[in-house]
């Protein structure tokens, strides 16, 4: 990926937006942003940032380049190198060249540097970083941090590749590979069968996996602690609509399927197209299936796996954590 890049909205994206923020006392990293960093490293990474409080006077170049200094500083001793921030000092009225989401400064990155844009990637939290990978001829990532959830309707009209709570799982989702995990239900069920045989003990989980946060991350664990072979059932783009209205899901259902075969301990990722998976379940025949503690034991799937001999196991949920809380902007991730 030596021509691929990332590049990377600053306020709201790396770090805490509090508007026009220039002063270093004020500097803060959102979470995620060192891990999702850290992840990728085989890009070339590059900041583009409008900062229009310089043609307001509201900050100096000096300010900025200090504010910046401090961030980069920062990442270095996590051994992140950012290659070039670009910026535009101009204001919106002033119809520059280089302010976001025109392509100019992503224009200048790519002859400097001789870059791919086509493998190359923009992340950021504004609907205007989204328009940037249209008009530069990149794919986008979308965050829910910073305006993330008040700028997420008109950046969905725009069609980001994926929407991500904080830029970890942004890295997670352009890091995806591992294309074998994921299986139609046929061949599910034929592998399940096998496995069966063998003498593996299979354990199911099933949701929707939209906006992923750390308690998708604790379930996941919890259920592959339960036997030997973990299957993830992803309900599909129609069944999430079925289920949560026209408004979900915000990522699709490959997209989704992606990002639950990115965990270790997940080994077949599926969809499957009805509101409940109990049909699903009928073909596979868990040892166990796993289920979080809103659902309790008697949840749709009980009467099914029960039948064929296997188990529900219940795994409490991690306390004010919810796709919903983050969508809202109530939780920062």
């Amino acid at each position: 990926m030596s021509n691929s890049a990332v590049f990377l909205d600053r306020d709201g994206t790396l770090t805490r937006d509090i508007g026009f923020s220039h002063r270093v006392e004020d500097f803060a990293l959102l979470p995620g942003v060192i891990e999702g960093l850290e992840k990728l490293k085989t890009y070339k990474l590059f900041i583009v940032t409008n900062q229009s409080g310089i043609a307001r006077g509201i900050f100096s170049k000096e300010d900025m380049e200090s504010y910046n200094n401090k961030l980069l500083h920062v990442l270095s001793a996590h051994n992140i190198n950012i290659e070039r921030v670009y910026f535009c000092p101009h204001a919106p009225e002033d119809n520059c060249a280089c302010r976001k989401p025109k392509p100019k400064m992503i224009r200048d990155a790519r002859d400097k540097y001789q870059l791919d844009l086509v493998s190359s990637w923009v992340i950021g939290d504004k609907a205007s970083d989204i328009v940037l990978g249209i008009n530069s001829g990149m794919k986008s990532v979308f965050l829910l941090t910073g305006l993330g959830p008040s700028q997420l309707a008109v950046a969905r009209e725009k069609n980001p590749s994926y929407i991500a709570g904080n830029l970890s799982r942004a890295a997670d989702f352009l890091k995806f590979s591992d294309y074998d995990k994921i299986v139609d239900s046929k061949k599910l069920v034929e592998i399940s069968i096998k496995l069966k045989s063998t003498g593996k003990r299979i354990v199911t989980l099933n949701g929707t996996f939209d906006i992923l946060h750390e308690g998708h991350d604790y379930i996941v664990s919890e259920a592959k602690k339960q036997g030997d072979v973990l299957i993830i059932a992803v309900n599909s783009d129609s069944s999430v609509r079925q289920n949560k209205g026209n408004d979900r899901p915000l990522n699709n259902e490959l997209s989704r399927q992606k990002m639950m075969a990115n965990y270790m301990e997940v080994d077949y990722v599926t969809v499957f197209n009805e509101t409940t998976p109990v049909r699903l379940l009928e073909k596979i025949r868990p040892d166990v299936h796993v289920n979080g503690s809103e659902y309790g034991k008697d949840c749709v799937e009980a009467s099914t796996i029960k039948k064929h001999g296997g188990s529900i196991h219940i795994v409490k949920l991690l306390p004010g954590l919810s796709s919903t809380r983050i969508i809202k902007g109530e939780l920062n991730q």
